[in-house]
């Protein structure tokens, strides 16, 4: 996530609803973690992913991802709307439409795309 703001949000969420999370501020963490996850054969369930992270943005985090590991899930947090995100990248990832969420959205719907 790129907002300090948001990822203490979710992760105080999700973590009250018993979750168990690894937050990640930063690309570099975050791909540090997954390969890590992948190194200790012990995989995320999901991985929830901010547009905005930069150099390489949050889809070319997923796009590497889904390189390493095709089934990996994948939710995507945006502030862009739908329509305006690069078709190259998001078919490139895979994601399906319900696995793209913009800001403003329930938390709730987040929860759901989670736990399915």
């Amino acid at each position: 996530m790129a907002e300090p703001e948001l990822l203490w949000l979710f992760s105080t969420y999700l973590y009250s609803l018993g979750m168990d999370i690894e937050t990640a501020s930063s690309r570099e963490k975050t791909l540090d973690s997954f390969f890590s996850s992948i190194k200790k054969n012990r995989p995320y369930d999901a991985i929830v992913l901010d547009t905005h992270l930069s150099n390489p943005s949050g889809l070319d985090v997923a796009k590497i991802i889904r390189s390493n590991k095709p089934d990996q899930k994948l939710v995507i947090v945006t502030t862009t709307p739908k329509e305006y995100l690069s078709k190259d990248c998001l078919k490139m990832t895979a994601l399906e439409d319900k696995d793209i969420l913009t800001i403003p959205f329930k938390l709730s719907i987040l929860v759901k795309i989670l736990k399915n």
